[in-house]
């Protein structure tokens, strides 16, 4: 590829990069700012949990139809209808509306972030390389998501700040969310290149079968399976790490809140750019994408055994918790790159992802219910350590059935 091509491909990875990162920041701005949005909106924590819920269950629902749509359509279009939408939303939610139309507002995002986003997000993510260079586009991708929210999200809290009137000042947030929206949409106009394969027989599918037909019928592809299993695995590893690690070094390892704060930062966010940067590469430099896997998520179990022998010795386990979050976030941001060696082919990235996705990221409905389940029953007993030391079995387990898939991914490629 010359220097222009690769400038290209540079600048759109960026901007799909930059987009996906938004995309799922403006949804969830309870995880960065949760007492102002409660303050403004005059919202309850069971209603904030309320909105989370909807949002969850559409964007479940929405992941097939996100596969259909990404092979049906054209992903620039795609992409700028997802833009658009969002930013209409988001202007909507500005105006700092009840309840009920939260609960719609939230269903809508549900819709545009994921059934018009996600599957052709992973596709263009794809067609940007070839199949030896996966590994290190999925991460970059992620690593440059992870950058481009973190400047959003910076800029929302120092705006917020700004005011004294808390509504005005997350009205102000939503605002400049929506305008990066409209930016970025013409940023996908502009730069964002048609779909490089059209395949025919596979729009054609899309448009005559039904979407339960397709999931059924997609459901008997081994391929889609040896997917879901790896997949699966590393998300459930990221989201129990990413969502109980820091409780874990406050409450069990004792260390105080300002420094589990101060660790807090450094895994969501130094963590997630080193992993995304360096974590393709190493995963590229693997003979199959399967041996790595199976490498990543050995190097995993390896590091949850030892956080679960070195609780007494706090600054070692520290250390080795920081090991932990730079794996899972390794698996997070490459576990997309081994649709080629599971024999998925390219032209039929839009469905499969959509599939895919419908199973293997639905540990974030079931993570916080068990592992909350395994704290409470460690406190009602007078161990708490007890409790997450069931957290880290858990994580063995699936650290375990990760090397399995890994396994049979690479055997599947040899």
């Amino acid at each position: 590829m010359n220097d222009k091509g690769v400038k290209n491909r540079t600048l759109v990875l960026l901007i799909l990069s930059l987009i996906a990162g938004l995309m799922y920041l403006t949804p969830l701005l309870r995880f960065s700012f949760y007492d102002q949005m409660m303050d403004a909106l005059n919202l309850t924590d069971i209603q904030i949990g309320t909105l989370g819920s909807v949002y969850a269950i559409f964007c479940v629902i929405c992941y097939p139809v996100s596969g259909v749509l990404a092979d049906k359509f054209s992903t620039k279009k795609l992409l700028v209808i997802s833009n658009f939408a969002m930013a209409l939303i988001t202007i909507w939610y500005c105006l700092l509306p009840g309840f009920t139309s939260l609960i719609i507002i939230h269903g809508l995002y549900g819709i545009f972030s994921i059934a018009t986003f996600w599957s052709p997000y992973l596709k263009a993510v794809r067609q940007l390389g070839s199949e030896e260079e996966q590994g290190r586009l999925y991460g970059i991708s992620e690593g440059l998501r992870g950058i481009g929210q973190t400047i959003v999200a910076t800029i929302c809290l120092f705006v917020i700040s700004g005011f004294a009137s808390m509504s005005v000042g997350f009205r102000v947030l939503l605002i400049i969310n929506a305008v990066v929206f409209i930016l970025l949409m013409f940023a996908a106009i502009f730069v964002i290149p048609k779909d490089k394969i059209e395949n025919n027989e596979n729009k054609e599918k899309a448009k005559s079968d039904s979407i339960i037909t397709i999931v059924i019928t997609s459901l008997t592809s081994s391929s889609i399976w040896i997917c879901i299993f790896v997949i699966m695995s590393g998300y459930t590893l990221w989201c129990t790490a990413n969502g109980y690690i820091g409780t874990y070094c406050t409450r069990v390892l004792g260390i105080s809140a300002n420094l589990s704060s101060t660790l807090s930062i450094v895994r969501s966010y130094v963590i997630v750019f080193l992993a995304g940067f360096t974590g393709g590469f190493i995963i590229d430099k693997f003979k199959t994408k399967g041996q790595g896997m199976m490498l990543v998520f050995l190097a995993g179990a390896i590091s949850i055994v030892a956080v679960l022998f070195t609780s007494k010795v706090t600054a070692i386990c520290i250390i080795i918790t920081i090991v932990l979050a730079y794996i899972v976030n390794v698996l997070k941001s490459t576990y997309w790159s081994i649709l080629g060696d599971a024999g998925i082919p390219v032209e039929s990235t839009g469905m499969a992802t959509g599939i895919i996705s419908l199973i293997a990221l639905t540990p974030d409905m079931y993570v916080p219910i068990i592992i909350s389940r395994f704290i409470s029953y460690g406190e009602s007993i007078g161990n708490l350590k007890l409790g997450f030391d069931f957290m880290l079995i858990w994580l063995l387990v699936w650290s375990v059935l990760g090397i399995f898939s890994g396994v049979i991914l690479k055997r599947r490629k040899e």
